[in-house]
């Protein structure tokens, strides 16, 4: 009798065990929530000290940060790049940029 009851506690553990893991993952996945970006190609056309100003081929212009930029690569004149953005917070929603290749 002492045994049937540990191998029922036993099991009863184990589905515990298994029951919390998958929860955590799932709980997990649920927040992570997959963003939606937008992308904007520029060229950047002037750098200065704190940042670069670029131009899209429509005319539109940027200016970006250089505390912003996560380019392993210091950027430079005529350079081509991609801006991510957030799309529900665009104008505070930088979310990385890329060159172009």
């Amino acid at each position: 009798m002492k045994v049937f009851i540990l191998s029922l506690l036993t099991i009863l553990l184990g589905v515990l065990i298994y029951l919390h893991v998958t929860l955590n993952t799932a709980k997990t996945v649920s927040t992570q929530l997959e963003k939606e970006y937008v992308t904007y190609k520029y060229t950047i056309t002037k750098v200065d000290e704190s940042g670069y100003h670029g131009e899209a081929d429509h005319g539109q212009s940027i200016y970006i940060k250089k505390e912003n930029v996560n380019v392993r690569e210091p950027l430079e004149e005529n350079d081509r790049i991609i801006v991510y953005f957030d799309k529900e917070e665009r104008k505070d929603g930088l979310v990385k940029i890329e060159l172009e290749e």
